[in-house]
């Protein structure tokens, strides 16, 4: 654990830190498995009476395909530079974290975590098909000539 504590903090003066923590499982949610390894790089500085933290945060994540949920190796290097936060502000965007000090392992983890994208797919093989059938909404015309069966169907699973 990195402590840094804001008062500490000097104007336009930065502070570097360099570290390789281990996380234990209350710092992995889904959809992180585990964290093989990870590595980061800070300097934090104080501008106009705010903490900034620049880092560089490299290494590889075990992360659930989207598509199937098969763990697979995430590699991932990350470049940032944000603004820390006592409260919620309506002008910046950076990372709340309330308190006299915070910690550089879980501001790490969290920029890590908010910059995976909304899929992870895995290279190379999947158990799923590489196509899969469409939705077609039935006309009220249409599901009276086909039958009571609803006014969705999707194709390929309510096929008779």
């Amino acid at each position: 654990m990195t402590k840094v504590n804001k008062s500490a903090l000097s104007e336009g003066r930065f502070q570097e830190y360099e570290a390789s923590p281990v996380y234990d499982a209350s710092f992995v949610t889904y959809p992180l498995k585990s964290i093989p390894s990870f590595h980061y790089d800070a300097k934090v500085t104080k501008r106009d009476d705010k903490a900034f933290v620049k880092m560089a945060i490299k290494g590889k994540l075990e992360v659930f395909d989207s598509r199937d949920n098969v763990p697979f190796i995430y590699p991932f290097s990350i470049k940032e530079e944000t603004l820390i936060l006592d409260e919620e502000d309506g002008e910046s965007i950076g990372f709340i974290v309330p308190g006299a000090s915070f910690d550089l392992d879980a501001l790490a983890l969290d920029i890590v975590k908010s910059s995976l994208p909304l899929r992870l797919i895995r290279k190379g093989e999947s158990t799923l098909k590489d196509e899969v059938g469409g939705v077609r909404i039935l006309s009220d015309e249409e599901k009276a000539k086909e039958g009571s069966k609803g006014g969705i169907r999707i194709k390929g699973l309510d096929e008779d």
